[in-house]
């Protein structure tokens, strides 16, 4: 029997991994998951896969149905709606019984029954013009993608976390009807981090056969397991966290949506060579494929600027673990403590690591690989700091390898970071983004593939998929993903760069210098670069260094909004901190009005040990695309953009300070010059939101300047945005402006109650009121630019027009009816008018709140 404390989902994970050798056991199991939780969605689908009565299937996807509203279920239920439901054995005493038989009703008065016959009718209708409308993107056939991931395995938090996020995205997309009009359904698969699992999981799917293509798996020994099945059924994968080279290496239909193993090594290289300035290092690796890799790629990059003093492995067996560890630490316990320690190892080893070489007093820089580099990992370091009762003891002179800082997301991945903030209450880690990464190129090769979609194309369609993963194959030809322009190197790694992060205290932050990848213009060009130190040159690969800027903007206040010019005023400190040359504070504001507008003279200059502080005060009038589509509900962004005026984005990048980091976003929101004011001084406008973000523009050519670095796909530029949202004080602007159209909708509902053979004033007065709308919604809009597309506002007016048009033709059609003398016909009309009449405004304002709310 299983335990009470096991919990609905526990018991429906055993279940389902019973469901095939032990059918009538996984029942069992199922039922004492609904008896912890009668609403757990997921028993009961499994419990409908195990039954064998058709009407046990139905009345569990039934229940499945009311729980969680989804395509998959609805289907199958529409499959079994000629069955009577029946309760399954397991779950007949969960069901209650049925009510006492009551005494039939006695007859009312026809006419209340009519009515409320006809408000049935109508909210039937209604209801059934709502499952239209929300089924309406589902016209084909689903189509299936496979996540496969240790859910139970030992980065079961980042295998969630990766889930999370493919399932966010494909309902964003399925809500705007999905791919050429096929929703795209997630089969989510548990290989337990294991690669006996991976194997059955992957020999599944291929027997299956309904995946398009799959996301996974998340380890490299998993995933080089599964490959070869993969490659032989002919199915793309793209992993989004494998790091090892043999899995793009040896297959052509496998991709990866981060970079791999070599291309970090050639980074990391570089910046212990270069930054951190040692000849030497050490390496400290686990005895599993992503640590192997690691390790043998590293060698070979280090190679090319010093040798490895120490090559360490850690064991994978419990018994021998722990000693392999205490080895490691005793080794680098007598190398120089300035060589840096490279760890190609996992979280539970890279904290056991760095613990037991800190207690040991080695204070050597220690440089971690992408497994290192995530938020849980620094909280793991923090929490660990905390027990010891020794704040930074651990989180010192750590540098990690990562395809995400979160400090420097762009506007667009901010975006996405915020909302999985609110949606699941935890920031997303990096495997987060390369999920979501993984599962948008696909659907990206899904829309441009020109697929059939049909069940005897399958074959076909996935390896249309395939070929146009593989088209992107450059930066001009490239996807724009979550974390800049996703294409694959020939050996089908995302060609992206390493970012470099370092702890603060409280999370890890972009390096000061971080290193890009190059793409010269010329051979005589790449030779200058590489001979002047702007370029360096490792394995078959040229990285330049990039000056990262940590920027804050605080606001102090924001004005003189003009809608129909699209310009404010803006007030607002702004503060750069970098090391190395001052050409970092050489900056312009690309939105102001005044296009020579700068910085000015700085209120403080700070130069100490080779940091710089710059701190300045601007004020100015800047401009903005404004949006009027939701007018009067709409919501306009006002921005504050910086740039540098003459290095490119591969040489100056700026991020968010870590002060900005470390605030309530409410605090954006008083004046950085009078705490007790509001930054928001525009009249009927309420100020939502303050946020920062970095993000890359440019343009598509070198622009003529054959000298400009990494040009061959042109010249960008990274920029510094502020923005603040402004949402407009609709309550007040919709009393002013629309008490003259309630007025008219009073006076012209009038019309309806005059008597047939008074016709002329009912007309008269339908016209005026179209005439009359017409006019007040010239004096509304008229604070409005020239735009082209009719605004939210403009919709509601409209519908009065045609509800006055119509109360028009219904006092001409009356008239007609009456002078035919077919008085019950007009009598019938009349009423119907008068109900229709409001039953129609209501569902305006209804569909305004519903929409607009």
């Amino acid at each position: 029997m299983p335990e009470r404390s096991d919990t609905a989902a526990t018991l429906t994970h055993q279940a389902a991994r019973l469901g095939e050798s032990d059918p009538a056991r996984a029942r069992e199991l199922l039922g004492a998951a609904l008896a912890n939780d009668y609403d757990y969605e997921p028993a009961w689908r499994w419990l409908a896969e195990l039954v064998t009565d058709d009407g046990e299937r139905r009345f569990c996807l039934d229940r499945a149905y009311a729980i969680k509203v989804d395509a998959a279920t609805a289907r199958a239920r529409k499959a079994l709606a000629a069955v009577p439901s029946t309760p399954p054995a397991e779950v007949a005493d969960l069901i209650d019984p049925p009510p006492p038989a009551t005494a039939t009703a006695v007859p009312g008065r026809p006419r209340k029954t009519r009515w409320v016959a006809v408000g049935v009718a109508v909210a039937v209708l209604l209801s059934v013009l709502g499952m239209w409308a929300a089924s309406g993107d589902e016209r084909g056939e689903p189509v299936h993608v496979a996540l496969v991931a240790g859910m139970t395995g030992d980065n079961a938090v980042a295998a969630s976390q990766m889930e999370r996020a493919v399932r966010m995205h494909l309902d964003t997309v399925n809500a705007e009807g999905g791919v050429h009009g096929h929703p795209v359904e997630l089969l989510v698969y548990d290989d337990e981090d294991t690669v006996a699992a991976a194997v059955g999981i992957a020999q599944r799917i291929v027997r299956e056969n309904k995946v398009m293509y799959v996301i996974g798996h998340a380890g490299s020994d998993t995933t080089l397991a599964a490959a070869p099945i993969y490659q032989r059924a002919r199915i793309p994968a793209i992993t989004p966290s494998a790091g090892a080279s043999m899995i793009t290496d040896g297959s052509d239909w496998y991709f990866r949506s981060m970079f791999g193993d070599r291309t970090q090594s050639d980074f990391l290289s570089v910046y212990i060579s270069r930054v951190l300035g040692s000849a030497t290092a050490a390496v400290v690796h686990e005895e599993d494929e992503d640590g192997r890799s690691g390790r043998e790629t590293f060698l070979e990059s280090f190679g090319e600027f010093g040798r490895v003093t120490a090559d360490l492995p850690i064991a994978m067996g419990p018994g021998a673990h722990a000693a392999s560890v205490q080895a490691a630490v005793t080794e680098l316990g007598t190398h120089d403590p300035r060589e840096p320690i490279l760890l190609a190892v996992k979280k539970k080893s890279g904290l056991e690591l760095i613990e037991g070489l800190r207690s040991a007093g080695v204070t050597a820089p220690i440089v971690g690989v992408s497994a290192l580099s995530s938020r849980a990992f620094h909280a793991s370091l923090v929490d660990a700091e905390r027990k010891r009762s020794l704040p930074g003891s651990l989180t010192g002179d750590l540098f990690m390898g990562t395809p995400m800082a979160h400090d420097s997301l762009s506007g667009t991945a901010q975006v996405w970071a915020d909302a999985y903030e609110r949606r699941y209450g935890e920031r997303p880690q990096w495997q987060a983004a390369t999920a979501r990464q993984a599962v948008n190129v696909g659907l990206h090769a899904m829309r441009a593939g020109g697929l059939d979609f049909g069940e005897d194309h399958l074959g076909q369609d996935r390896e249309r998929v395939r070929d146009t993963m593989a088209s992107l194959k450059d930066k001009k030809n490239s996807f724009p993903a979550l974390l800049g322009p996703l294409y694959f190197t020939a050996n089908g790694s995302a060609q992206m760069a390493v970012s470099v992060v370092t702890s603060d205290g409280a999370r890890f932050v972009s390096a000061p210098t971080q290193f890009t990848i190059h793409e010269p213009l010329t051979e005589e060009a790449l030779r200058a670069d590489v001979a002047d130190g702007n370029v360096i040159a490792v394995k078959n690969r040229y990285l330049s260094r990039r000056q990262v800027v940590a920027t804050g903007i605080n606001i102090n206040e924001i004005r003189e909004l003009d809608t129909a010019a699209g310009t404010y005023f803006v007030d607002f400190f702004v503060w750069l901190k970098y090391t190395g040359d001052h050409v970092a504070a050489d900056v312009q504001f690309v939105n102001a009005v005044r296009p020579d507008l700068t910085l000015g003279e700085p209120l403080r200059d700070v130069t100490k040990n080779g940091h710089t502080y710059r701190l300045y005060r601007v004020a100015d009038r800047f401009k903005s695309a404004l949006e009027f589509r939701d007018f009067p509900f709409d919501r306009q962004r006002l921005t504050v953009l910086l740039q540098n005026r003459t290095q490119t984005a591969d040489q100056v990048s700026y991020v968010t300070d870590k002060e900005i980091l470390d605030q309530d976003p409410r605090v954006y929101l008083r004046s950085g010059a009078d705490a007790t004011a509001d930054i928001n001084q525009v009249p009927n406008w309420v100020a939502s939101s303050v946020r920062f973000y970095r993000q890359t523009v440019g343009s598509s050519d070198a622009l003529g300047d054959g000298q400009a670095t990494g040009t061959t796909t042109g010249i960008h530029y990274s920029q510094y945005a502020g923005e603040v949202e402004l949402k407009r004080d609709t309550l007040p602007f919709l009393i002013k402006n629309l008490l003259p159209l309630v007025l008219l909708i009073g006076v012209t509902f009038l019309c309806l109650f005059f008597k047939p053979d008074d016709d002329r004033g009912a007309v008269s007065m339908g016209v005026t009121a179209i005439l009359s709308t017409a006019v007040l919604l010239n004096n509304v809009t008229s604070q409005l630019p020239s735009v082209s597309y009719i605004v939210a506002l403009e919709w509601g007016y409209y519908s009065f027009i045609l509800l006055a048009g119509i109360c028009v033709l219904i006092t001409m059609v009356r008239k007609r009816l009456a002078v035919t003398k077919r008085d019950h016909a007009e009598q019938v009309l009349s009423r119907t008018a008068r109900i229709g009449y409001p039953v129609y405004l209501l569902a305006v304002v209804a569909w305004f709140a519903l929409v607009y709310a």
